[in-house]
């Protein structure tokens, strides 16, 4: 593990730190071969910069967009682990000509092809149409494994084959012929609006969170953050919490949060005398929350948008207190750990100066309050918003002179933005087929009302079941794949109940990032465990505990509309108040501690008064604080009492010592 002035210097000047499993997925081709990677990257970033202020018409972009992502893809990710990973192969220039060809029939023959709807497509375009499925397959597999092409595989089979299933499932069988023409050639398909979001509006929000990383950005997050908290009770734990949230803020990943961050936080975190898998616990609970953290939230949002019809703003208002109370959430919980270990924070000599920090780094707030500004207040489109914000990047680091991004440092950005994409396109591209096969075969509306029969019109329940659902699929699935099947299957179900729709996609979002956080597959854990040197589950299991808000959260919102900022003033104000009482009533009972530590009955009351400001409504409001406030005077007389004792002891003491001075005796003679 490298040690931690090393880490320090490479976040210093902008680089980003990661794990040598995650650096040793992709190939990484040297000299003449390692030029060409770069120069397509290049190429890539600046296209999608290009067409984000200057749009093409939708396919001709969708199209340029599949040929950069995927030859990258294919050049870069292995056929197989086995093949060599420092030049490329011949498999890899195969299927480029192959992507090359068809993205070119495709250019040609799309409009001419949209006249013929309905007729019977020629052998050859079944082909070509076959190849491509392949080739998207492939790609997703080459980039996150089998998980998503087998789920693929699943629905084409289906589709193929459903009136073998019994009637609940099943339908009516569709050839070869309407599966490979719905899926080629039309924006219905493989270039079907998932791709066209990951063309616009994805693809410029990472390249702008590569920006922000590459100019320094995560280094000031962290100094600001340790200015704050560093020298308060279990500091360090509140730096990798704040810090957290902030990178988040621009990452919108947890991966890359407990890689960058994670390196300097939890050793930090050890040294004070937290323990190895509380330390990966924290900066892991933490770090999943930047994902759902505005106003860069990853790629699901976008996804969101389009299901929905919504704006991106719309999107990020409501997710704003959610993230706000699930930082605040473990920010109380990180605290109550230093009182019952008794950790004391950094002396404040050793803590930057927060004017100082802020000096130095004051220009890196500009780019993020550009986007804000251009989403919230100019009302201009996302993809033009992020354009100005990617620019605003360079041209704000030269208001510093240690921090400027010269033409290298640009280039770079570039070529990692492009590089670090290339997981989401394969992603996207693949599930344009199991949202096609889905809506071919009706089967979204057909889960909705079996869910709603099996729930027995409980929405309780209902919820309840998606949410296993949501966790049994963040096992094997990225999160954007988890989201995208249950926004599709069960969100209508939900819909239909009564549920706003856009708490019932956030209900399902917001349960797509936990599987981060949930074991047995919990790759932010897992990561910051390996950085920790700690037991995986073990650090997973306690991350599970930290970030325990985060699976109420969902309910608050869905039942409580308020709490993503809809309806009365009044009413958001009084639900967000109990809101952060009811968090902190949590936190109280998840760590067993308050004004010290609690009995089980005690623990008990802290969970039951969280549960009942949790719920909407007064009087379980009221009965909630009621609780909370009783919980208090059964603590607070602890200490009270016996500082009591000792202001009469001392007092008792001076009236004998002024009573043996004015006899004239010395005090010290005995």
């Amino acid at each position: 593990m490298k040690n931690d002035s090393d880490i320090e210097q490479k976040l210093a000047a902008g680089e980003e730190v990661v794990i040598a499993q995650e650096e040793s997925v992709r190939r990484k081709p040297k000299g003449i071969e390692g030029k060409l990677i770069a120069v397509i990257a290049i190429s890539f970033s600046l296209f999608q910069l290009i067409t984000g202020y200057f749009p093409l018409i939708a396919m001709y972009q969708r199209i340029i967009h599949l040929i950069f992502g995927f030859s990258l893809i294919y050049l870069l990710f292995p056929f197989s682990p086995k093949q060599r990973k420092d030049r490329l192969s011949w498999d890899g220039y195969l299927f480029v000509g192959l992507i090359l060809y068809i993205s070119y029939y495709v250019w040609t023959h799309f409009i001419a092809r949209a006249g013929t709807v309905g007729l019977e497509t020629p052998l050859y375009e079944l082909i070509i149409g076959g190849t491509l499925i392949v080739l998207s397959l492939e790609a997703s597999r080459r980039t996150t494994g089998w998980a998503v092409p087998l789920f693929c595989i699943g629905s084409l089979i289906y589709a193929r084959f459903g009136e073998w299933l019994p009637v609940v499932l099943g339908h009516p069988n569709y050839s070869v012929e309407r599966i490979i023409s719905g899926l080629f050639m039309t924006t219905e398909g493989i270039y079907g609006s998932l791709t066209g979001i990951a063309a616009t509006f994805i693809f410029l929000f990472i390249l702008f969170g590569t920006f922000m990383q590459e100019s320094g950005a995560g280094n000031f997050f962290f100094g600001l953050a340790s200015s704050l908290f560093g020298h308060v009770r279990g500091g360090p734990a509140k730096i990798a919490v704040v810090a957290s949230s902030l990178f988040g803020m621009i990452s919108g990943s947890a991966l890359a949060n407990v890689s960058a961050s994670g390196q300097i936080t939890i050793p930090m975190m050890k040294r004070a005398g937290y323990k190895p898998h509380f330390a990966g616990a924290v900066e892991s609970a933490s770090s999943v929350g930047g994902q759902f953290m505005p106003p860069v939230m990853g790629g699901s949002v976008f996804i969101m948008m389009e299901v929905l019809g919504v704006s991106y703003v719309s999107i990020c208002k409501a997710a704003f207190l959610s993230a706000i109370l699930y930082y605040v959430a473990i920010f109380f919980i990180v605290d109550f750990e230093a009182v019952k270990c008794n950790l004391k924070g950094q002396p404040k000599s050793e803590c930057p100066k927060f004017r100082e920090v802020f000096k130095q780094g004051f220009h890196f707030i500009i780019p993020p309050a550009v986007l804000v500004y251009l989403l919230m207040y100019a009302h201009v489109t996302e993809t033009r918003a992020a354009f100005w914000a990617i620019i605003s990047v360079p041209l704000a680091s030269f208001l510093r002179k240690s921090t400027r991004m010269g033409p290298r440092k640009i280039l770079r950005a570039l070529e990692r933005g492009a590089l670090g994409f290339l997981p989401i396109v394969g992603i996207v591209v693949a599930c344009n087929i199991l949202v096609g096969m889905i809506t071919l075969t009706g089967l979204g509306l057909q889960l909705s009302s079996i869910l709603i029969e099996l729930s027995g019109n409980s929405l309780f329940l209902l919820l309840f079941l998606t949410m296993i659902a949501s966790l049994i699929l963040g096992l094997g699935l990225p999160i954007i794949v988890s989201y995208l099947v249950l926004a599709v299957l069960v969100a209508p179900a939900l819909t239909q109940m009564g549920v706003d729709p856009l708490a019932a996609h956030l209900f399902i979002f917001f349960f797509a990032l936990v599987s981060d956080l949930t074991p047995p597959v919990a790759p932010g854990p897992f990561v910051a465990a390996g950085i920790a040197g700690a037991e995986m589950m073990r650090t997973a299991w306690m991350a599970c505990r930290l970030g325990l808000v985060v699976y109420i959260l969902p309910y608050m919102f869905v039942y409580n509309n308020a709490l993503l900022l809809k309806g009365d003033l009044q009413d958001i104000i009084l639900s967000t108040i109990t809101a952060f009482i009811g968090v902190y009533a949590l936190a109280c009972g998840i760590q067993g501690c308050m004004l010290r530590p609690t009995r089980i009955h005690e623990r008990i009351l802290f969970f039951g008064a969280a549960l009942a400001l949790i719920k909407p409504g007064w009087i379980s409001d009221l009965v909630g604080l009621a609780i909370l406030v009783s919980l208090l005077f059964m603590q607070k007389p602890t200490f009270p009492i016996d500082l009591a004792k000792r202001l009469k002891a001392i007092k008792i003491l001076s009236r004998k010592l002024r009573a043996i001075s004015e006899a004239g005796k010395d005090p010290l003679d005995p």
